[in-house]
Parts: structure tokens; sequence; C-alpha cells
């Protein structure tokens, strides 16, 4: 008999690469019917065997009480074997719908939430400490109460050490063929993910400026903008200092951009949520054969260091992001080298084939022990 998953977010987009492209994926490639119910333009569509049930995104942080209560009801009548879902203000209503249907709930946490807070601009900062302690209660609580949580990083598993199961599941990009490269007689440098100024957005356009007019260096930004200032935002002043921002893309045309690249950034600022966090974004680097310049903290040092696929550096300095960039970039046999390493390290070590592994055990221990 086919067993039903039913996998659900308020607030992530549909197409999301963990949620869809990596485990919605293999869990139908494994047999079981899925139901992916997320933010959509579209009220329902089925895609490479996932039936999509759109959800309407919600710009008001309190409206997201109402996608709860909807996505509570969809799950009571979606009837399926196991839920699974990706947001912590769903912890309550993964709590009653494990009350209510008897079946296994499982909460994938991406972030750590408590360090989290201490990011958010809209939380006053004398209240911070507070609301990040009691967080940290109430998530730890509810997720006793579910049949598993699922972490993106060891050190987000530390915080749920009493929950009935804790398994980490890494978001390393899926196994690909190695993209072809494009030349485009340009020096083409790339940061794919959100755009914001603590994920270093103010520290790359600086950055450009120390790098020089002969090596016809451009800088291309994409991902959605995210708590960026408006006169940060003036597309055409950019554009004079060869910076271009492109907003959300599509999946497909990430991977085109980055066989046109030549060095890949991800040179997010030194907060305590980032530490010891694994950005998508450096591994999709090293997938496509692009060297890397990223931030000095010890985790990423070792990954990058240790695969000799780039440099790390300060990421609050743009001149030391800068003299990197150009070490790559007036290097061709350097960049290619590094590129190459960066390719073994993802087909040897980083890529979704072996968490997808730890994903289906998961999914068949509790279906077997409901």
């Amino acid at each position: 008999m086919v067993q039903k998953v039913m996998i659900f977010s308020s607030v992530h987009p549909y197409d999301d690469s963990r949620i869809f492209h990596k485990q919605a994926k293999s869990l139908v490639k494994a047999g079981f019917e899925v139901e992916l119910h997320a933010v959509a333009p579209f009220a329902e569509k089925k895609v490479e065997g996932i039936r999509i049930v759109g959800v309407k995104r919600m710009n008001k942080k309190w409206k997201r009480i109402t996608a709860g209560w909807m996505l509570f009801r969809r799950a009571i009548r979606s009837g399926a074997d196991i839920y699974h879902f990706h947001d912590p203000e769903l912890l309550p209503w993964g709590v009653l719908i494990a009350w209510r249907t008897g079946k296994p709930v499982i909460y994938d946490s991406h972030e750590n939430l408590p360090k989290q807070i201490y990011t958010k601009p809209w939380i006053p900062e004398r209240w911070r400490g507070l609301i990040s302690y009691l967080v940290h209660r109430v998530e730890k609580k509810l997720a006793r109460r579910l049949a598993a949580v699922i972490t993106a990083t060891e050190s987000i598993s530390d915080e749920f050490q009493e929950a009935k199961k804790v398994i980490v599941i890494k978001n390393y990009p899926l196994p690909v063929p190695m993209i072809e490269k494009t030349e485009e007689g340009k020096n083409l440098i790339l940061y794919v993910g959100g755009i914001s100024y603590l994920r270093g957005y103010r520290e790359m356009i600086q950055m450009m400026e120390f790098i020089p007019p002969d090596l016809k260096a451009e800088l291309h930004l994409i991902g959605p903008l995210q708590h960026i200032a408006p006169e940060d935002r003036d597309v055409e002043q950019l554009r004079q200092k060869n910076i271009y921002l492109h907003g959300r893309i599509p999946f497909d045309d990430v991977q085109k951009w980055l066989g046109k690249g030549k060095v890949g950034l991800v040179c997010l600022h030194p907060i305590e949520n980032y530490r010891e966090s694994l950005p998508i974004k450096m591994f999709e680097y090293m997938a496509a054969g692009l060297p890397l310049v990223a931030t000095d903290f010890p985790l990423w040092k070792k990954i990058v260091e240790g695969s000799q696929c780039g440099f790390t550096v300060d990421a609050l300095n743009p001149k030391d992001i800068a003299d990197q960039v150009v070490r790559l970039l007036s290097d061709d046999t350097l960049r290619v080298q590094m590129g190459k390493n960066g390719r073994q390290a993802h087909e040897t070590t980083y890529n979704w084939g072996v968490e997808e592994r730890k994903l289906l055990s998961l999914y068949q221990t509790l279906l077997t022990n409901k």
C-alpha cells in the first residue's frame, strides 16, 4: 500500500530547494505519495509526481496564525500517514495534528531560532535576550511532543536533545552533472541567496571599488532582496559600478549563471546565527566547479581550506574580500584547479545522496513504529 506524506510550510515557496527539489522528490522516488502545501501563485497543480497545493503568501507576521489554522484543517482532511513541516510558528499546529491524528509528525528546523532572534531588526534590541530565552523554551517543549526533529546542522540539533528523535540532514546540493562552462569575455563574480545587510550586501558592493578595471569584473547578485535600504536599491547607479541585481530567479536559471561565473561569494557577517550554519550556496558553488571566497568562520574554513576550493576572509573588510577575488581572477591555473577541487569534494562528500538515505531511513523507522 502506498503511504502518503503531507509536507507543509506557510513561509517557504513551493519550489524551495530543500523542500521540493530534495526532500519531496526523494520521497516520490522512494514510492511515497507526496502532497506539498507551500507558498505558490496558484491553487493546485501536479509537478513531477508531487501534488502541490498553494498557500497565499502572508506578508504580515500576525496573519501567519491564520495560515497555521488553514494548514491544520488541510492536514486533518489529507488522511496522510506522516506529516512534515518546516516553520517554527507551525509547532503548535504540528502538536495538534499529532494529537488529533495519532500519526507521526516531523519538525524540520532550518535555523537556530533562539540565535536568529538577535538578528531580527523588528524586535527591539533590549527585548531580544528575553524573547530568545522564551522562544527557546517553547520550541523545545513543543518539539518534545513530536515524533522527530530534523535539523540542518549539528549545532541546531544540540538544542533538541530532549526530543524523542533528532537527526541531522544537511542541506547539501543534489548530485548534479558538471555544469558546462560558458565564457563571455568577462569575469563574473556571483552571489546567490538572500540579499541583505547581514549577508554582506554592502561589503560586496564596496568590494568592487578595489578590483582593477582591467579585470573587467562584474558582480551579479541573485536572490530576493531582504532588509535593504532604498538608497542601496538604485539599479542604474549600481550598473555604473558593474553591479547587477537579478532578484529571485528560477532554479534552472541559477545553474546557467553558475556556469558563467568565475568566483562565488558567501561572505556573511560574523553573527552567532551564521557561525555554525551550512549555507547551500557554498556547496552549490563547489558542485558547479566554482572557486569561492567565504567568511573565515572556523567551520567554513575547515570545509573550504580542507577541500582547497577557495579562500576565507574577514567578511567585514571589503578590501580583504577583493584581494582574494582578484587573486582568483588573475590566476587561471589556480582558479581552475580550485574549481576542480570543489567539484571533487561535492562528488565524494558534500551532496544530497548521503542525506537522502538518512531521510528515507527516518521515514521508514517512524512508519514502522507508529
